[in-house]
């Protein structure tokens, strides 16, 4: 159960993704938004949207830029591969333009549909004023076992963490922490900086890079305070044409994990350590490397050949 804090003097600014594909044929995808927009102007009367120029360009942003509320926010047009990476924008925003900010509240603006018996809308206002950790995750089920976002994390997230992670992956699930890779965050700015400034950035699957990079591996815990805030239960698609935005995910994952885990696990040459010595530490590191690579493969294939199955390609 998430605590608000009991200070009110803490400054959050509220981030708003704007949907990629925008909302002009989907009214749910639109009161959702304006809904989000409205509940942020309780921490912050100008909150900020990230909007991708793509979105503008394709005149899918056509209502939104008409809309009079439009001017009681301040947007954010960037060039961004993909939604991921448009956080990246909005947080360095944040850090250059607004030092005052002690909390940065992302939140999604392309919700498509909410299970209407699970209080979503209450649990996510009380989320957004949470500031009693370092680190909030807003968590939620989906509505169906088969849906892309439950294919993706079943098959690919949570299989993957555990081979490269396996520390990480347990302490993920008691938390407990059903969605590693929420877009739902609430951080407090310092810790967000040290994270971004100090590691290596990516332009996607930042909450689980995030939850990677504050594992202390001397030590085996987390290095900030965690918390988990249940939300509710989203609806998804559970169409075929699901099977690749499932695949390019996993794989993205997977690229990212990988990485982690060289960069992390790699040796470091000590000055009392012989040229020899450090062979001897990088053979080990290399070998290790290789295991599970190949056991990252077989992951890979199984949950091609699962979704195939499941979405019936």
């Amino acid at each position: 159960m998430a605590h608000l804090s009991e200070s009110k003097g803490i400054h959050s600014k509220p981030l708003i993704i704007f949907p990629y594909m925008g909302y002009e044929n989907n009214k749910k995808c639109e009161w959702y938004f304006w809904w989000t927009v409205d509940r942020c102007k309780k921490i912050d009367p100008r909150p900020i949207v990230v909007l991708n120029r793509d979105t503008v360009i394709r005149q899918e942003a056509v209502s939104f830029l008409k809309d009079e509320r439009y001017k009681t926010l301040e947007v954010l047009e960037t060039w961004s591969v993909d939604t991921c990476q448009t956080w990246l924008a909005g947080w360095g925003h944040i850090l250059d333009n607004y030092p005052e900010a002690e909390r940065i509240v992302q939140i999604p603006g392309d919700i498509d549909f909410v299970e209407e018996d699970v209080g979503f809308y209450n649990n996510l206002s009380a989320f957004i004023e949470i500031t009693s950790s370092d680190i909030v995750i807003g968590d939620f089920r989906t509505g169906d076992q088969y849906s892309a976002k439950s294919l993706v994390d079943t098959y690919g997230t949570y299989s993957l963490l555990a081979n490269w992670f396996p520390e990480i992956s347990r302490s993920i699930r008691s938390l407990p922490l059903n969605r590693p890779r929420s877009e739902f965050l609430n951080i407090k700015t310092s810790v967000l900086r040290d994270l971004i400034i100090n590691n290596r950035n990516f332009a996607y699957e930042q909450t689980l890079n995030f939850l990677i990079k504050c594992w202390n591996y001397e030590e085996a815990r987390w290095q900030y305070s965690i918390l988990q805030s249940f939300l509710g239960t989203l609806s998804d698609n559970k169409s075929f044409r699901n099977y690749r935005a499932c695949i390019d995910q996993i794989e993205r994952t997977e690229r990212m994990l990988s990485l982690l885990w060289r960069e992390i696990k790699q040796p470091k040459k000590m000055d009392s350590m012989s040229n020899k010595e450090f062979e001897e530490q990088y053979t080990v590191f290399s070998n290790e490397y290789d295991k599970l690579y190949t056991k990252s493969k077989g992951i890979m294939d199984t949950a091609r050949t699962t979704l195939r199955a499941l979405l019936g390609v």
